[in-house]
């Protein structure tokens, strides 16, 4: 039973890894019936039951500049917290680098840039007016100013064009101590005849980022009738849809992600959009759109976002409200994940060092189950002491397996030992493992935190430099993992056996078995495996000396 458990969470573990972010695809739904009935009004007919509104359809992914106007112009607004360089193309953000994170550990290799778009490439935030002006993020806006700077309290930077006699303005607020910003789009019209608009906000970004995705979410979020919802990206080339009151919609990579909120007016009653996700190229786009918009002529209407780029980090999120803080997903385990999480921030908070606050963490959880792995150890010493009953059974009802079953279960019964009470304590860890797994590999507080001598980050794989490269280890030696080995290894070694040799030799694989399966896992996660398996030690040792 120990051996399947083990395969089993190596089975979990291959699952997570080849196939955690491929959540079941939505599918296409009709658009809002509001939109349905507005659109039709407008051309003055009754609305079909059972027709879509094309109107609120989804727009295709924005195009590579291929129908460009003219040269672009970069505007630069830096923060105490970010530099983010908009274009006049669309009046969209090319570039976000964030002035507290770096590329690599030990603030080195430059500033993260959570969004980094090229030349040629669509630009994220694009507004978009479908039918009437549905490549307006490829036409150049007028920006009110070539630099920004914002050290204190809130500056604006406006973009303005007109297209087919609407004016558009968009108008950026940032403010110097915070990731968010506001984003307020008025549209007049000044065409001279009654329009029906759909607009749309579109996010932009790569599909691979520089750090791996392997333990961390990537692709679209958002919050739909205050449910949170996925869309992975290999869901995108479906183009996904989905519809209803949506908090917020977001483009997340490793650790960061770009989102929009859209604000409904104070007072009045959520209104139903549309999300839809899609890809171009390299690029993943997620794009929110809007009711329709009734305008008369010389009416105008103002849409309000709060714009989000930078970590996904609870402490950050929080407050902003929007269920932004939903975005922080750890997936089956969520609800033991976060509670880690937070004790952990708060160990970290008078100690300073997440290697030490994970074995703390670790130490705590031990002592939490103490009681039931005392009682599974005894159970498994007890089993031990019955194997000559239950080896004689066997010899005697070797022709009746039904008997034989029957005997051995009875003489369980009699000595009052459950023949499961072994395996108990690691059929509970493992949801526990399975949300530190999680944690340890998506958590923006982990990523580049060091710990000790080489050990510079625990999100990544604990390698000692040793100036060579090893077959399926790559550059360094994996001195945690190798002792996490070692200490599993006398972990079994230590473990009461059911004298079946066979049995025995098959359980001393297990070590080697996670060995391998825990090379490339981050060192925080290793560093969680082997202090564990040393407290288990300890308390096995304790519980053999043991006379009850």
């Amino acid at each position: 039973m120990l051996l399947a458990l083990a395969l089993s969470v190596g089975l979990m573990w291959a699952w997570i890894m080849l196939f955690g972010d491929n959540k079941p695809k939505p599918a296409p739904v009709p658009p809002p019936q509001a939109a349905q009935s507005q659109t039709q009004s407008s051309k003055g007919q009754a609305p079909p039951s059972t027709a879509p509104a094309k109107q609120a359809s989804a727009p295709a992914a924005p195009a590579p500049a291929a129908v460009l106007s003219g040269p672009e112009t970069l505007v630069e607004v830096k923060t105490p917290l970010y530099t983010a360089i908009f274009t006049s193309r669309g009046g969209g953000v090319r570039t976000v680098s964030l002035q507290d994170y770096y590329n690599h550990p030990g603030k080195q290799g430059g500033h993260f840039a959570v969004l980094d778009l090229a030349a040629g490439q669509p630009a994220s935030l694009a507004f978009n007016l479908t039918k009437l002006a549905p490549k307006l993020d490829t036409k150049n806006f007028t920006p009110s100013v070539d630099k920004l700077r914002v050290t204190q309290g809130t500056k604006t930077l406006t973009f303005t064009t007109t297209v087919a006699g609407v004016t558009v303005e968009k108008t950026y607020i940032f403010r110097a101590d915070s990731y968010a910003w506001d984003l307020k789009v008025r549209l007049v019209n000044n065409s001279g005849k009654p329009l029906g608009l759909q607009p749309s906000l579109g996010l932009v970004e790569a599909k691979k980022r520089s750090e791996s995705a392997s333990y961390a979410f990537t692709g679209v979020q958002y919050s739909k009738d205050g449910h949170y919802k996925e869309m992975s990206v290999g869901d995108l080339d479906d183009n996904p849809k989905d519809t209803g009151d949506i908090n917020y919609l977001a483009l997340s990579i490793p650790y960061f992600m770009g989102a929009v909120a859209p604000l409904d007016v104070q007072g009045a009653a959520p209104a139903k959009r549309f999300v839809a996700g899609s890809e171009a190229g390299p690029l993943m786009v997620a794009t929110v759109i809007e009711p329709l918009v009734e305008l008369a002529p010389g009416a105008s209407r103002e849409m309000g976002y709060m714009v989000y780029y930078g970590p996904k980090d609870l402490k950050i999120l929080n407050p902003l409200g929007h269920d932004l803080c939903d975005a922080v997903d750890f997936g089956w385990f969520d609800v033991i994940a976060k509670p880690f999480l937070i004790v952990m921030n708060f160990i970290y908070d008078f100690i300073g060092n997440y290697g030490i606050a994970i074995i703390i963490v670790t130490l705590l959880t031990k002592l939490i189950f103490w009681p039931l792995t005392r009682k599974s150890y005894k159970s498994m010493k007890s089993m031990q002491s019955l194997q000559p009953h239950v080896k004689r059974i066997r010899e005697k009802y070797a022709d009746d397996k039904q008997r034989m079953n029957q005997e051995i279960m009875q003489l369980y019964k009699t000595y009052k030992v459950n023949p499961a009470g072994g395996c108990l304590p690691m059929v509970v860890q493992i949801p526990v493992f399975i949300a530190f797994y999680k944690v340890l590999g998506s958590a923006i507080e982990l990523r580049h935190a060091p710990f000790m001598l080489w050990m510079n980050d625990l999100s990544a794989p604990d390698r000692l430099p040793i100036g060579f490269d090893i077959p399926y280890v790559g550059a360094g030696l994996p001195v945690l993992t190798l002792l996490m080995g070692a200490s599993m290894f006398l972990q079994q070694k230590m473990t009461p056996t059911t004298g079946d040799p066979t049995q025995a030799k098959m359980m001393l694989m297990m070590p080697v078995v996670f060995t391998v399966m825990f090379i490339n896992f981050p060192a925080g996660l290793v560093l969680y495996w082997l202090v564990n398996n040393l407290f288990s030690i300890g308390q096995q040792y304790l519980t053999n000396k043991s006379k009850t």
